[in-house]
């Protein structure tokens, strides 16, 4: 074999083992079928953006688009005065009703980080909520539905599957939305009925009641613990997300899955409780629950998602009852940080038992 071979740009296109160049029909077929590609996908393009344009159903409020079974809420835009959302029929932006169009469906993050809505109206035809749909919707009080629906129910404005195997939402402001229901001001069940409650609560408990640190307090201290259902076995992902002003969650010992983001800042936490049968706890579970001082994992934990306790700077420690690192899987950067400047990893402590309360 000679010495010192080079290879132009211009014959890159042979194979030196065989030191043969492709022929001319060899490189006129892969131009042909490079253009028949490209042709196709323009035109798959083309046919999508015509499908949409005849399946969407939009206004400056609502979009909605075509499924299967009826329409799926695909993005709601709020304004100041839309306290209220009725998923039922479609409607346009008048608000008119169109029974003809029932709502079978409502998109992952149709209205996350609304500010305006306070409650959520679930007919009884919806059959899919994708998860993050209400995503950080952070005056959100209630979510109530139909009782006909056959897929989910509601309990004190928190959603639920229909057999109440899996909480899917507590809304950021639902604390406060308990205390009124008990104070005795009647629950909401349509748009006008849910200005109504507003009134009352507002006559009640102030129209600022959240920048009076120490009266916002005495007003809803007793209602900023909330203990889920014996039936429960899963926390959906972002079920408590963003939760700041609840003290603690009671999670029983029927949970065997703790979904993604579950309790993703739930700042005011000082405790958190993860009882034995817990089998999984997804990423960012409970990231920055800053006040927490002490974690214990039990050893029925096998898998921890990355960044789990991440930012939990109240931590000296974290204790598993695993005993060894192979014991459990875990995630990228699961760890608590000791601060934000050093973020350098806390101790882990193997085989613990948890410490008696």
């Amino acid at each position: 074999m000679a010495d010192n071979i080079t290879i132009s740009k211009t014959e890159l296109l042979y194979d030196p083992l065989f030191d043969k160049k492709p022929d001319v029909e060899m490189k006129d077929a892969k131009s042909r079928k490079f253009k028949i590609i490209f042709i196709i996908v323009i035109a798959a393009f083309v046919a999508l953006s015509l499908y949409f344009s005849f399946t969407s159903i939009s206004s400056d409020k609502y979009t909605y688009r075509e499924n299967d079974t009826g329409h799926t809420l695909y993005q709601f835009v709020g304004k100041e005065d839309d306290i209220a959302l009725q998923i039922d029929y479609v409607r346009n932006e008048a608000g008119d009703v169109d029974q003809t169009k029932p709502i079978t469906g409502v998109r992952e993050f149709s209205m996350s980080c609304n500010e305006y809505v306070r409650f959520i109206f679930i007919g009884k035809n919806v059959s899919e909520i994708e998860l993050h749909s209400f995503y950080y919707t952070k005056n959100l009080m209630a979510v109530i539905v139909d009782p006909e629906n056959q897929n989910y129910t509601s309990v004190d404005g928190v959603l639920y599957s229909k057999d109440m195997q899996e909480i899917i939402l507590h809304p950021i402001r639902n604390h406060q939305y308990r205390a009124a229901i008990k104070a005795g001001i009647t629950a909401p069940y349509n748009e006008a009925t849910a200005k109504a409650f507003l009134e009352q609560f507002n006559e009640k408990y102030g129209d600022e009641v959240v920048t009076d640190a120490e009266e916002y307090e005495k007003q809803f201290s007793n209602e900023a613990f909330y203990k889920i259902p014996d039936s429960v076995t899963e926390i959906a992902d972002s079920c408590f997300s963003d939760c700041s002003e609840l003290s603690f969650v009671e999670i029983p010992s029927s949970v065997k899955v703790i979904g993604n983001l579950a309790f993703f800042k739930c700042t005011d936490f000082e405790t958190i409780t993860i009882p034995d049968g817990v089998e999984s706890i997804g990423s960012d579970g409970f990231s920055y629950c800053e006040k927490v001082t002490y974690i214990f994992v039990p050893k029925s934990v096998k898998f921890i998602g990355h960044h789990a306790f991440y930012g939990n700077m109240g931590c000296e420690k974290i204790y598993l009852g695993a005993e060894n690192e192979d014991s459990v899987e875990t995630g990228e950067n699961w760890l608590p940080k000791q601060s934000t400047t050093s973020l350098k990893d806390i101790e882990v402590v193997y085989g613990q038992e948890r410490r008696a309360s």
